[in-house]
């Protein structure tokens, strides 16, 4: 079994048997092939030669793995082991010999008697070697605690362990490993049976191989016996994707193995018998323990040998000493050899071999060292430093010469005359002639180059550098400076260096190159020197800038370094100045052809063709026509071309015209047009022709014109054709344009610069785009560019934007030309104008004027009103209108407005401003409000609506009226919810008071009515009356009783409330919610289910708790309907705080078995804490396996005794209960009191008497009252009499109103039969009209008035017969109301006869109980009334000692008894409540101490580690100190740290002292010899050096770390200070303990801050030490070439050396002194951690205090559950007299029902 539960071998020796099983099976192979055939000589496959490689060659190798307990018996050791001081006895639980205990003797004398001594030894095989007989170790008897330990010689690798019990294995183990020997511990794994109860806080699922788990697989008490525990460190069920990995390889590294077993498996005896023969059969035991593992060798070694080559007789024994390889060595291969250590060590794995690398010092070195900081700087790649470099030499591998040396080019690097001495002037170089070691390209430095002076350059440093001459030794720099400017001179090379003479570059000039010639700036090492200004020629004054920044001396508002741009809103103006001819105002026509007009122009669609006009169109001038322009915006006074640009309206030229310039006076003789007038002279015509193929044309030549004087042009154009006159002749005029001269500017003239612009620019024919504008849009750049120049010349720099603020969308313009961005439809340079075809110039541009093309003679408009130019008889603004009183334009027709409105609307034809109340399209119609006629005149047209009044009232109900045509009468529209034949009235559905001035409303009833039914609301209050949907209220807004939801969205359902959890005092579920009343203790939207922790809803009382034992029960929850609550094992009962089912007793004591007898009981459950069973009738006894009392026979078979035993029995029985009852209730009282015990049932009763007295007052009856109610009766009668009579009437008067209405019906036929007539006779008056006129017409006229008056007779006949109609009606409709209201009455009086008769009857029968009922409440029979006891409705009821009888006396008595009891009992609840709130606050007191407490001791405790660091740092720190103060070198290492003590003694001297004593060193460090070797052999000791300043540093560090640390500790045991002194006096004592800790805490600060300065003085000490030695090495490599020559001051400097050793003394003692202090500051730690343990000691102490109290708290609960149970065993007690209490209310509730409906 054990076999097969070892594990596998590991990976690695798996891999490594198949590669060697591959090649032997490929030698087999080989060897079986057969022979080649053929020549001999020349073979084809020729043999391979195998050659046999040690495993670890080209990989990783590991030794076999054994078991690690062979042949270390003696490092094997248990805490504990049975007999082995003298024989100890020891039992087995059970087995199948016959012997039960036996004899453990482990004595030295048994060691060779297996079956006695059960050593530790014997767990290492199985059988004593050589025979058969089982062999184990064993621990002392009931010894829980027991450790087995194992104590390696070496590193190992552990892979599993497997331990085999005798006995049952551990309750609770665990497995640890130590890879320091024992130095710190690590747990492997947790074994335990109940892993949380053993090992809390351990978890138990395994995720890492790093995990730290418990288990409880290897801990169950079976099996009793061979029972194993296996371990393995690398789980199988867990993939290790990397088994190389650190953390993988830190898990089997292991020096020590420790086994700590803590728990045993006893079975449960120790809980029933503590003798000590029961521990005698519970003890651990061992027959056999596998330590797998191998020597731990990193992967380099294939096996391991034994230490130190003892031998051993154990051929099965792993060894600890690796063979090592990979260039390694050490026990565990931890090291590099020798001279392989330019790699750092590292463990093999895989195919990764990690060899040590051997050192390259190119053979000028025999040793090396590793060094971690080199490796890194290296990227990782060599990190070997080689020792004691020859042949002057040194670096990482002596591949660098030393100072005064290089490496020569050609020789090789492993050469031994590498390197080469350096060859240096002594003129030239510096620092003693030192030069550089290597040729270094990308840093400048060729091999062998010296370090020259300043000025001086060259390898050997004998040549001056550019700009430097005359090389001398004593001159520190070298050379001397140049005066010459270097910028200045020639590829800088500044003067000759022998002569000192300069010479300056191209643009470079003065006596020393140092300035820049004019027009250039900026002196630089440039190709010339300096940069050419090239200012530009029209932007700036000139072509000179600033000398350093170049900048030119530019124009008004132009900018940048040339010059060359404008200022913001500013820009460079067109060349040419144009003067627009259609704004000008002078135009004089001198013949009949008429008269000068603008054309405006727009502008063209296609913005790729370029614009043929300027300005917004042209002037129209016919023939004889003088035009006259005025020129006030001279740019400069110089010469200009006036061109006149024009456009023919016809074909061929215009040949007869005329220019005329007229100055305002004569020319300035000072200026610039002096000498430059033409020959004409003032007011001269000139003549000239506009061809037609042209645009414009040159009227005047080179005119000179001076700014700031205003010229007139006068153009004068005679005859399109020469001598003949064309009156249809007409040209249009674009404008007169100026253009300068620009070939006289100094930009075109005046320089060969100015010459070469005139050129570029002829040659460019930039002419043609400046003359004729319709080559300026393909002007090139260069052009534009000469012109711009040109312009900024002219016009003296740049121009302001000025752009119009109104028609502009910004400020900004065209750096060129200045054109500003217009919004829609402004034009003009500044946006000031509108646009041909727009008007309206304002902030949001123009709008099109947009004239019609039939009305309007062009599509031009005023520019303000945008009125077009119309044809006559059109109108409008667009001119698209008919005149007033017309429409329909073009085709224009009459308005027709039926005469009541003048004008119509022009394009529609809707009539406008109708009158006398008319509207419509024709105003045929009548406004809202009114009605009529409009179509038959304005005298009987359009009249108000009065409905019921006019709209100007306010009392205007309709939405208009109309006229009846049938009746020529009013018909309103009433409005909704009005009704009427004048809507006076609300309609149907609803309400208001309109004949009021009210207004009507519908009626709100929330959707929740049939809108199609009649009547759904009041129409006066608006209240609804036939609610749908289940709703109620007013508005229909709510559900009615019984139903819930939102009535507003008719979905109002039924309440479905349970019936079992439902409150059925309350009537129904709540409207919005649906939320039934419930039970005390039900929850549920129907009352359907219990709260948590409830059950027994089906009570129809509420729910009740289900009170589960919180020790029995699994949780607080129950069975909803049956109560049971869910058990834990070994419990029962419905609260699961009784036994499981079937027994009975206590559960948490014990529990027996009912065992009730199967025959004689009716369950099998007995009562669960008697045991007594339930039997069957006429059994008996505990068990129920007898005859019961009463019966006789032989169980089972029992019979009764009979009648006469069961009399009395009965009787018996019913006396026994009668005296227990007694007792009960006695002992009650004896307890709680009367009172106490009757409070409820007396408060309950007080109410229902107040309830009955209640009732009393309101019903009282007196005779009085029953004679009034007689009177009233015959008052009613004399009513219903008088009733009778006016029925009579009545019926009378409707008798003669049936009469009369039947002769007005008779009437009313013949008032019919007359109007047939009258319409007869108006047919025949109409017929016979016209004959009538022919006629004789004096008599047509009278037979027309009498015709007339029989007219107007029958009208006052048919008016009287219309108003008897509507009397009958309103007749009739009287009558009706007036029957139905007397039989109404009638029924009343009947029914009130009715209600009289039971009113007797009842009060009859309520004034014979009156007697009765006052004996019964007051105490005496009154009728009605006693003199002393009163009665109903006497006003008094009792309150004498005769009426004592009477319930309100009772009542009185029992009240005044429960309030005295109540008032007891709530005083005894307020001082439990007390009780109760002060052990509450002593808990959580003491609660929060205990925390508090616990976390000041993990405080110090953590303190306390981090002072034992502190400790072992500074004793590592004492050691380095002592070691480096007995270090004892050779003399030259000696003599060097003298010279160094000497420089570090002379801080207190003056500077010459220390001067002095540097050349006195100077002098003796010469005299040495073997330099060399001395700084090789100090080199050590300065390392040391360094490495005491990091521990220096580290130690600050540290200091300053316990320094927070202790802040930390102070400042949290001051708050614990805060909690804990709310706590009562126990818990004062702890507050005083961390007070003290406190104090020792802030003791401890201050020696820590005392030890932080000396440290810190010595950190600098150590600074300043290490400065000296490198400026003392630097003094070794100076001096090092003039020890020859001092040789001679050896003896003087031998005495000097002697000083310095005494003073080297001095320094020693001052070490000395140091090393006590730092010995005095261990010391004083040493105390500190004394304190802290003195601390760690209080805070235990503190922690078994705050235990104490808390037993005390909980021993205080316990208290109080005790009394809880008392107070509920006295609610038990007062049970049964609430019952009793309660029957005596039912009683009371039962008389006063009685008394109530008066039944007997």
């Amino acid at each position: 079994m054990l076999e097969l539960l070892r594990p596998q071998r590991s990976g690695l020796i798996a891999i490594f048997f198949v590669l060697v099983v591959a090649v032997l099976s490929s030698q087999l192979e080989a060897q079986r092939l057969p022979p080649q055939h053929g020549r001999h000589d020349r073979p084809r496959n020729p043999p391979r030669q195998y050659v046999k490689t040690h495993p670890c060659e080209r990989s990783s190798c590991y030794p076999a793995t054994g078991n690690l307990l062979i042949g270390r018996e003696n490092r094997l050791t248990a805490s504990s082991t049975c007999g082995l001081y003298s024989p100890e006895r020891f039992c087995i639980l059970s087995h199948l010999q016959d012997k039960k205990c036996f004899l453990c003797d482990t004595r030295e004398e048994t060691r060779t008697d297996p079956y006695k001594n059960h050593r530790i030894g014997q767990i290492i095989y199985k059988t004593k070697p050589g025979t058969n007989i089982p062999t184990w170790w064993q621990s002392e008897n009931g010894k829980e605690n027991a450790t087995i330990q194992l104590d390696l010689e070496a590193e190992f690798h552990f892979t599993h362990l497997i331990i085999t019990f005798t006995t049952f294995r551990p309750a609770a183990m665990y497995i640890e490993r130590s890879f320091d020997f024992g130095a710190t511990w690590h747990v492997y794994r947790y074994f335990a049976y109940d892993c949380e109860d053993s090992f809390p806080g351990v978890p138990t699922a395994l995720h890492n191989i790093t995990d730290v788990v418990c288990t409880s697989r290897y801990s169950n008490v079976e099996p009793s016996r061979n029972g194993e525990v296996i371990f393995r460190v690398l789980p199988p069920n867990i993939n290790v994707t990397n088994p190389y990995a650190d953390h993988v390889q830190n898990q089997l590294k292991m020096t020590n193995l420790r086994i700590q077993m803590t728990k045993l498996h006893k079975l449960g005896d120790n809980l029933l018998d503590n003798r000590l023969e029961n521990e005698e059969k519970y003890y651990y035991g061992i027959s056999n323990m596998v330590v797998r593992g191998s020597c731990s060798c990193y992967g380099h070694a294939s096996q391991c040998l034994p230490l130190d080559d003892a031998i051993t007789n154990d051929f099965d024994m792993v060894h600890g000493r690796c063979e090592c390889t990979h260039n390694t060595k050490g026990l565990n291969c931890e090291s590099c050899e020798d001279f392989f250590n330019d790699l750092p060590w590292k463990p093999a794995f895989g195919k990764q071999t990690n060899a040590c690398k051997k050192c390259e010092c190119n053979d000028h070195a025999v040793s090396c060292h590793f060094d971690e900081a080199v490796f890194t700087a290296s990227g990782h790649v060599s990190g070997g430093v080689c020792d004691n470099c020859m042949h002057n030499t040194q670096g990482q591998h002596c591949e660098e010469c030393m100072p005064f040396f290089y490496r020569d080019p050609v020789e090789d690097l492993r050469s031994p005359y590498v390197c080469k001495p350096c060859d240096c002037d002594p003129n030239g170089a510096l620092d003693d002639g030192i030069c550089d070691s290597v040729n270094d390209p990308e840093n400048g430095a060729i091999a062998g180059a010296c370090h020259c002076k300043p000025n001086v350059k060259g390898r050997r440093c004998d040549v001056c550098k550019d700009g430097f001459w005359n090389l001398q030794t004593d001159n520190p720099e070298g050379c001397e400076s140049c005066t010459c400017n270097i910028l200045g001179t020639i590829d800088n090379s500044g003067c000759n260096m022998y002569n000192g003479e300069c010479t300056c570059k191209r643009l470079v000039t003065g006596k020393d190159c140092n300035q820049c010639q004019p027009e250039t700036y900026g002196l630089s090492e440039s190709e010339d020197g300096c940069t050419m200004c090239n200012c530009d020629a029209g932007g700036s004054y000139d072509n000179y800038c600033d000398v350093i920044t170049g900048q030119c001396r530019c124009r008004p508002h132009m900018t940048g370094l040339n010059c060359s741009l404008p200022l913001q809103n500013y820009f460079i103006p067109d060349l040419v100045v144009v003067h627009e001819a259609e704004v000008s105002d002078i135009c004089i026509t001198y013949g009949n052809n008429g008269n000068c007009s603008s054309v405006p122009q727009a502008p063209s669609p296609d913005d790729t063709r370029p614009p043929e006009f300027t300005g917004t169109g042209m002037k129209r001038l016919p023939e004889n026509t003088e035009l006259t322009i005025v020129v006030d915006d001279i740019p400069r006074s110089m010469p200009y071309d006036v061109v006149v640009r024009y456009q023919p309206t016809a074909r061929g030229d215009w040949e007869d015209a005329y220019i005329t310039l007229v100055r305002p006076d004569e020319i300035d003789p000072e200026g610039e047009c002096a000498g430059l007038v033409a020959a004409y002279g003032t007011e001269t015509k000139i003549p000239f022709s506009l061809p037609d193929r042209d645009r414009q044309v040159v009227a005047l030549h080179d005119v000179c014109l001076e700014t700031g004087k205003i010229y007139k042009f006068k153009i004068f154009f005679e005859r399109r054709v020469h001598n003949e006159d064309n009156p249809a002749a007409t040209i249009l005029v674009d404008s007169l344009t100026l253009i300068p001269r620009i070939e006289v500017t100094p930009i075109f003239s005046g320089s060969p610069i100015a010459d070469l612009r005139l050129r570029d620019y002829i040659n460019n024919n930039c002419n043609q785009s400046l003359y004729d504008m319709r080559y300026a849009g393909f002007a090139s750049p260069k052009c534009k560019s000469l012109e711009n120049s040109v312009s900024k010349y002219i016009y003296d720099g740049a121009r302001m934007c000025s752009c119009n603020p109104t028609g502009s969308l910004s400020k900004n313009c065209e750096s060129n030309g200045g054109i500003c961005q217009c919004k829609p439809h402004v034009v003009g340079r500044q946006c000031d104008q509108c646009a041909p075809g727009t008007y309206g110039f304002g902030p949001e541009g123009c709008k099109a004027c947009d004239c019609n093309s039939i009305g309007s003679k062009d599509n031009n408009c005023d520019l303000l009103t945008g009125q077009c130019a119309c044809h006559p008889n059109t109108y409008g603004r667009e001119c698209n209108q008919c005149q007033p009183g017309y429409w329909n334009f073009p085709n224009c027709q009459v308005c027709e407005c039926n005469g009541h409105a003048a004008q119509c609307d022009p394009v529609t034809g809707q009539c406008i401003q109708c009158q006398d109340s008319t509207a419509g399209y024709a105003c045929d119609t009548c406004l809202d409000g009114y009605y009529g006629d409009p179509l038959l005149g304005s005298v009987i047209g359009c009249r108000p609506c009065r409905c019921p009044d006019t709209v100007a009232s306010g009392l205007a109900h309709a939405d208009g009226c109309s006229l009846d045509t049938r009746d020529n009468n009013m018909l309103c529209h009433c409005q909704e919810g009005y009704a009427g034949s004048r809507c006076e009235i609300c309609a149907d559905n609803f309400y208001g008071q309109p004949e009021n001035g009210g207004t009507c409303s519908k009626c709100e009833c929330s959707n929740n009515i049939d809108p199609y039914d009649t009547g759904n609301c009041d129409r006066q209050t608006g209240a609804c009356l036939k609610c749908l949907y289940q709703t109620t209220g007013d508005h229909c807004e709510l559900c009615r009783d019984g139903f819930f939801g939102d009535a507003l969205q008719q979905n109002c359902q039924q309440c479905e409330c349970d019936f079992l959890g439902t409150n059925n005092t309350l009537a129904h579920c709540d409207r919005h919610t649906g939320q039934c009343p419930c039970l005390p203790n039900v929850q549920g939207l129907r009352c359907d289910q219990c709260e948590v922790n409830h059950w027994k809803i089906a009570s129809g009382e509420g729910c009740e708790l289900c009170n589960c034992d919180p020790i029995g029960a699994v949780q607080e929850q129950c069975n909803p309907y049956t109560g049971q609550c869910e058990c834990k094992q070994g419990f029962g009962g419905r609260a699961c705080n009784q036994c499981q089912a079937h027994y009975w007793g206590n559960p948490n004591e014990k529990c027996q078995p009912c065992e009730c007898d199967p025959f004689g009981s009716a369950d099998y459950q007995c009562d669960r804490e008697t045991g007594k069973c339930q039997c069957h009738e006429g059994i008996g006894g505990y068990k129920c396996n007898e005859c019961a009392r009463g019966y006789l026979g032989q169980f089972p078979h029992c019979a009764p005794c009979g009648e006469c035993f069961n009399n009395w029995d009965l009787i018996l029985n019913a006396l026994e209960d009668a005296t227990q009852a007694t007792i009960q209730r006695a002992r009650e009282i004896k307890q709680v009191g009367a009172t106490g015990a009757y409070t409820a049932e007396f408060s309950e009763l007080d109410k229902k008497l107040q309830h009955i007295k209640t009732l009393l007052q309101n019903t009282t009856v007196s005779l009085v009252d029953i004679d009034r109610l007689d009177g009233e009766a015959n008052a009613l009668k004399q009513q219903l009499i008088a009733s009778h009579q006016r029925l009579s009437e009545t019926e009378n008067d409707l008798d003669e109103i049936y009469n009369s209405l039947s002769l007005s019906a008779v009437e009313l036929e013949g008032l019919q039969n007359h109007s047939r007539q009258v319409q007869e006779l108006s047919k025949e008056l109409k017929e016979n009209g016209i004959e009538l006129q022919e006629s004789n017409i004096e008599g047509a006229l009278n037979l027309t008035r009498h015709a007339y008056e029989r007219v107007n007779n029958l009208s006052a006949l048919k008016d009287e017969a219309r108003e008897l109609a509507s009397n009958t009606d309103r007749n009739c409709k009287r009558v009706e109301t007036l029957s139905n209201k007397i039989k109404g009455e009638s029924d009343a009086i009947a029914a009130n006869d009715q209600t009289i008769a039971e009113y007797r009857n009842e009060l009859s029968s309520l004034t014979s109980q009156i007697p009765e009922l006052n004996n019964q409440v007051c105490g005496k029979p009154g009728d009605p009334c006693d003199n002393l006891c009163g009665g109903a409705g006497c006003g008094k009821c009792g309150g004498f000692l005769s009426c004592e009888h009477g319930a309100r006396a009772h009542s009185e008595e029992a009240l005044k008894v429960a309030k005295d009891t109540e008032e007891a009992i709530v005083k005894k609840k307020d001082q439990a409540d007390q009780t109760i709130r002060a052990l509450t606050q002593a808990k959580l007191n003491a609660s929060q101490a205990y925390e508090k407490a616990k976390q000041g001791f993990e405080l110090a405790e953590r303190y306390l580690n981090q002072t034992d660091a502190n400790i072992k740092t500074a004793a590592k720190l004492i050691n380095a100190v002592r070691d480096f103060q007995e270090n004892t070198t050779a003399s030259p290492a000696e003599s060097k740290q003298l010279a160094q003590d000497t420089l570090a003694l002379d801080l207190t001297l003056d500077p010459k002292e220390i001067e002095s004593l540097g050349v006195k060193i100077n002098d003796a460090v010469a005299s040495l010899k073997n330099v060399e070797s001395i700084i090789y052999r100090t080199r050590p000791d300065l390392d040391r050096v360094n490495q005491l300043q990091t521990i220096a540093n580290q130690t600050k560090e540290t200091a300053n770390k316990i320094l927070e640390t202790a802040n930390s500790v102070v400042e949290n045991l001051s708050a614990a200070d805060d909690s804990q002194s709310k706590a009562q006096e126990a818990i004062q004592q702890a507050n005083s303990n961390i007070e003290l800790a406190a104090k020792d805490l802030e003791k401890i600060d201050e020696e820590t801050t005392a030890a932080e300065s000396p440290a810190n003085v010595t950190a600098k000490q150590v600074d300043d030490l290490a400065k000296k030695v490198q400026r003392l090495q630097k003094n070794i490599l100076k001096n090092e070439l003039d020890a020859k020559e001092i040789t001679k001051e050896a003896n003087r400097v031998k005495a000097e050396a002697q000083r310095a050793h005494g003073e080297a003394n001095n320094l020693q003692s001052s070490t000395s002194a140091t090393n006590q202090t730092l010995t005095d500051r261990a010391i004083r730690s040493e105390k500190a951690r004394e304190r802290a343990k003195l601390l760690l000691q209080r805070a235990s102490k503190l922690t078994v205090d705050t235990n104490e109290k808390w037993k005390e708290l909980n021993q205080l609960q316990d208290n109080y559950e005790e009394r809880n149970l008392k107070l509920a065993k006295l609610q038990e007690n007062i049970q049964p007299l609430t019952d009793e209490v309660t029957q005596y209310l039912r009683r009371i509730q039962e008389d006063a029902e009685r008394y109530k409906v008066c039944t007997l």
